[in-house]
């Protein structure tokens, strides 16, 4: 059997890539800058999530993805790429994005078909379907006395009765794979809503270089689009978050966030679900959302986060997230220009405009697809996930 490798081998994804290929009884070679595989934080989450690089089957091979010829060497003789490598930054600038996310993505394919590897899992993010549009309950009384009336006593009469809600209060839809997304929009931006940070521009670009490649070069490209990860290994995004809870960052909440669904997905479930549509052939050429069953709006996922960690939180009903976001914008340009300003400045690192945004928005990714070929997940239940990373969180120190 040939290897297969894991680019980003020493990242949260690439961990538990690694970890689940050898589990499978894979010949796994994992891939990533060598300066990354001597850090000391990685080598302590790697010793958590149960990858050994001493195991029979497993090994490291350095390579960077500026570099095809160092991607030449650690591809000889494999069979798949899983290339979870990327630069997950939403601060980072856009320079430093493209050399990555872009340059490293053609340096990798010219590599593998350069070498004759023609299967690739690539990692892409939910966050190319853009910024959502939000459906918004109104606040005024007589406005919605005026739609209570129009519906019971209007409405009723008229020869079209279909109902059609008002522009300004669309109904909140899920992402599908047949919306608009790289592969079949030949443009920079989806149709319909924007791309809210630089991150996700490099990677709707990204998912196009694959699809180019596979029209000119033949290479058996599989997309796979995760909804926000988390799980053992990261103090990122929704780790990030829960963190930040511990540490009673987050002690007052609006009430409203009870209005704004989030979506999500266990970082192991990500991972499986990457090693089960490279077994099929009927997935080359496909692309495939990722996000767990649950249906969990903003605010229970925070309470929830709270009484994990032992945090109590207070709600705000006069609040509301709209009104909130430009504050967390705001804030987040402060921080990030101390940061810049002060060297002795740290700021909390989910301190950021895209994390405000993202926590203003109402996201639903449909799996629907993946389901469709009969997938399973390890963790459907969101709780059940939150409850297990904030158990690895205690055990590794990241939460007293």
């Amino acid at each position: 059997m040939k290897p297969a490798l894991v680019t980003g081998a020493c990242g949260f994804s690439g961990g538990h890539m690694v970890k689940i290929l050898a589990d499978e009884g894979v010949p796994v070679r994992g891939t990533d800058l060598a300066r990354a595989f001597e850090s000391p934080k990685v080598k302590m989450v790697q010793e958590n999530i149960g990858v050994d690089w001493n195991a029979p089957g497993v090994e490291f091979v350095p390579s960077d993805l500026s570099d095809k010829q160092s991607l030449k060497e650690a591809l000889k003789g494999v069979g798949t790429v899983y290339h979870t490598a990327s630069l997950y930054d939403y601060s980072a600038p856009m320079s430093a994005l493209e050399k990555v996310n872009i340059e490293g993505t053609i340096n990798l394919c010219e590599a593998m078909v350069e070498e004759g590897v023609d299967r690739l899992i690539h990692w892409s993010t939910a966050g190319v379907y853009g910024h959502p549009y939000m459906p918004r309950a109104s606040i005024n009384p007589l406005r919605m006395m005026y739609e209570q009336a129009w519906g019971i006593g209007v409405r009723p009469w008229l020869p079209d009765k279909d109902y059609k809600r008002p522009l300004a209060h669309p109904t909140n839809q899920p992402f599908t794979e047949e919306g608009s997304t790289p592969l079949n929009t030949p443009a920079d931006q989806p149709r319909g809503s924007f791309l809210v940070n630089d991150y996700s521009i490099t990677k709707w670009k990204q998912e196009q270089i694959v699809q180019r490649f596979g029209r000119e070069q033949g290479l058996k490209w599989t997309i796979m689009r995760p909804a926000p990860l988390y799980g053992p290994g990261s103090d990122y995004g929704i780790g990030g978050i829960v963190i930040a809870m511990s540490e009673g960052l987050t002690s007052m909440l609006p009430l409203d966030l009870r209005n704004y669904l989030m979506v999500n997905c266990h970082v192991r479930d990500i991972g499986r679900a990457g090693y089960f549509l490279a077994q099929r052939d009927d997935t080359v050429f496909e692309d495939y959302n990722v996000s767990d069953p649950t249906l969990i709006n903003q605010l229970e996922f925070l309470k929830i986060g709270a009484l994990l960690v032992g945090r109590k939180v207070h709600l705000i009903p006069f609040l509301r997230m709209p009104w909130l976001m430009p504050l967390g914008i705001w804030s987040a340009r402060i921080v990030r220009w101390m940061e810049n300003r002060f060297t002795n400045y740290q700021r909390i690192r989910i301190w950021e405009e895209s994390s405000a945004r993202y926590l203003s928005s109402s996201y639903w990714i449909s799996s629907g697809k993946l389901k469709g070929l009969g997938f399973e997940w390890e963790y459907e239940d969101f709780k059940l996930g939150l409850r297990d990373m904030v158990e690895w969180f205690v055990k590794v120190g990241w939460i007293k």
